[in-house]
């Protein structure tokens, strides 16, 4: 299952599960700055990535329940998020 980044004018949302039986929402939509921008949503949190022209996902900020995290963690398995967007991730 992949999803072609970037496929829509307005932006794509929906539900993934992946391979360890998380669930996250995703939402790819347009960015001034990046080819994308990758919002992966997660009981609460959200991870917010820029992905570029070659498919590359840079991370940019992170929120939870309260606002900006601080000092975000990236979960184990974001990794799956990618591999499934067939996107390379730094």
């Amino acid at each position: 299952m992949s999803t072609t980044i970037g496929s829509g004018p307005n932006g794509t949302s929906r539900n993934l599960r992946l391979l360890s039986g998380v669930e996250v929402r995703i939402e790819i939509t347009s960015d001034a700055d990046y080819a994308a921008r990758l919002d992966v949503h997660h009981e609460g949190q959200r991870w917010v990535y820029g992905i570029d022209s070659n498919q590359r996902a840079t991370f940019i900020d992170a929120f939870d329940r309260k606002g900006r995290s601080d000092d975000p963690d990236e979960p184990d398995w974001m990794r799956e998020v990618f591999v499934q967007l067939e996107v390379d991730w730094e």
